[in-house]
């Protein structure tokens, strides 16, 4: 465990320094990308989803909301287990449409298949709950 100091202080003439313990800084792997399309018109936008993070489909999200289920009761949360940059070309000098990230996940625990999505098809747990505390 580590310690910064925060701040020195006087106290009756005396001098003192508050330290508080430093918060530990997760381990993180980032994975840098070189687009084949660096210059073109359309930008190329940071993945809305990282890897292992936990998604539901957002039509079984919209399901149990229309009729009162308790999602984690009737459907199965995901893990975000690939991601794939899509960049739509034709005549591979430029785009003709913004790159877009698709996201694959594993339909079953231990399987190697993965089906892919897109953003507007899944949602993640940290959303979910973010909406939960707004009201």
């Amino acid at each position: 465990m580590s310690y910064s100091e925060v701040q020195r202080l006087d106290c009756q003439g005396v001098p003192t320094i508050e330290y508080r313990v430093e918060q530990p800084i997760p381990e993180r792997i980032q994975f840098d990308f070189i687009p084949r399309f660096p210059h073109d018109q359309y930008g190329y936008s940071d993945p809305k989803y990282v890897f292992c993070e936990q998604v539901i489909l957002v039509s079984q999200w919209q399901e149990c909301q229309d009729n009162q289920y308790d999602f984690f009761d009737e459907y199965q949360v995901y893990y975000i287990c690939a991601l794939e940059l899509e960049e739509y070309s034709l005549t591979q000098k430029t785009l003709y449409e913004p790159p877009s990230w698709k996201y694959g996940i594993r339909g079953t625990n231990g399987t190697k298949e993965l089906i892919w999505f897109e953003e507007n098809e899944l949602i993640s747990i940290k959303e979910i709950n973010s909406e939960d505390q707004e009201f």
